[in-house]
This record gives structure tokens, C-alpha cells and sequence, in this order.
């Protein structure tokens, strides 16, 4: 299978600030930053209001991820940047202006908190089903995938000349954009949850920049 294309940072702030001009923005943002933040689709598309705010409203910097939401039901904590929580806050905005799942309670700044986080444009939870895929190994996996909002993904990177992207490029920028910065593979591999190092390496691009960075190091 063809690995999915990793952006740098100032790719993904190009991308950020063009949905802006895009219908939906507030969701699309809201989708590649928790995209971004390493979540899977199927993660994203199921975490609630309560998995995201504290019942006081704010939005937590440590998001964890219960077993039944994650790839082989092992439970991860996702972190979450400023500017990740300042672009779901804009989302969550957007839809207490839509009255979308909303209650009459000051907690959770008035919304839902069984209520998924993204709802697609009608304000209803994006409807997921069961496929399966053979492993390295041979063996049949079954998984939950979300078509819906993978294409949408896809086709805001494809819209701005970024082929080869999709839902799966967040976690792979995340991880080379870390390994570029100097990160720890140890620190990589706990923030995508994987169980062995070598599962992180793979997801790592090494850029341009950095060949030439070591080349000028070689003597």
C-alpha cells in the first residue's frame, strides 16, 4: 500500500488558511487538526464532547483515548497544541451558534456531552462501517472507517496541489515534522501509541533539508 504524503509545517499552514475559503470551515479545521494531532479518522470521528472538555469548558491539553476508540483497543493519550485548541474552539463556536446538540446546562459550554465532537453539516454524528483488510501477516482485520470524512480530507489536499495526502498524513507529518525537530523516537512513538519503536519509524519521511543538514556534517 502507498504511504500517504507528509506536509511541513508550512504546508499545513497553508492548508489551515485555506479552508477559510472554503464552505465549512470551522469543521474542515477542526478535522485536520485533530488529524494533526495524530488521531485516526475512526478516533475523530467517534470521541465525544465530554473526551474533549472538562465540565468547567475547557478544552483539556491531555485527551485520552478510550481502548474502545482506538486501533487494537489499547487506550493512548493525545496532546493537544494552543493552536489545535484555539481552531476546535471555532468549531465548538460554530455550533452553539447552529444550536447544534446543545442543553440547557452551563457545563461543557452548553453542549452535549455524550454528543460527538465533529458532526458533519447537517449536525448529525458522521455514520461509520465495518470493513476488513488483510495485515502483514495474512490475516483478516476487521476495523471502522469513516468514508465520508476521509474523502473530504483527502480532497482538501488534493484541492491545493498536495497529491497523495490523506486523513493518514496527519499522523505522518506529525511524526517527521517531530523527528525533524529533534524529538526523541521514544517521545514519537508514546504520542502515536505504538507498541514498538520500529511501528513509529516507519512513519517517519526524512526531508530534503535535513540530507543536506547532515551532508555539511559528513567531514
Amino acid at each position: 500500500m502507498r504511504k500517504a504524503r507528509s506536509l511541513i509545517p508550512s504546508q499545513i499552514k497553508k492548508v489551515l488558511k485555506k479552508c477559510l475559503l472554503m464552505q465549512e470551515p470551522e469543521l474542515k479545521r477542526a478535522a485536520l487538526v485533530l488529524s494533526l494531532s495524530t488521531l485516526r479518522v475512526s478516533e475523530l470521528v467517534q470521541i465525544t464532547i465530554s473526551d474533549l472538555l472538562l465540565p468547567t469548558g475547557e478544552i483539556k491539553t491531555e485527551l485520552h483515548l478510550r481502548a474502545a476508540l482506538c486501533k487494537r483497543r489499547r487506550s493512548r493519550t493525545v496532546w493537544l497544541s494552543r493552536q489545535t485548541k484555539l481552531i476546535l474552539q471555532e468549531w465548538l463556536d460554530c455550533r452553539k451558534r447552529k444550536k447544534w446538540a446543545i442543553t440547557f446546562d452551563n457545563e461543557y459550554q452548553g453542549l452535549n456531552p455524550k454528543s460527538k465532537v465533529l458532526l458533519n453539516n447537517r449536525g448529525r454524528s458522521f455514520s461509520m462501517k465495518r470493513k476488513t483488510r488483510y495485515n502483514k501477516n495474512n490475516e483478516r482485520v476487521g476495523y471502522l472507517a469513516c468514508d465520508v470524512l476521509e474523502l473530504s480530507l483527502r480532497n482538501i489536499y488534493q484541492r491545493y496541489g498536495f497529491r497523495g495526502a490523506s486523513s493518514h498524513s496527519g499522523r505522518r507529518s506529525y511524526t517527521s515534522n517531530m523527528n525533524a525537530a529533534g524529538v526523541p523516537l521514544e517521545t514519537i512513538q508514546r504520542a502515536l501509541g505504538h507498541k514498538e519503536p520500529s511501528m513509529s519509524i516507519e512513519y517517519i519521511d526524512v526531508y530534503e533539508s535535513q540530507l543536506i543538514k547532515a551532508s555539511k556534517l559528513a567531514f
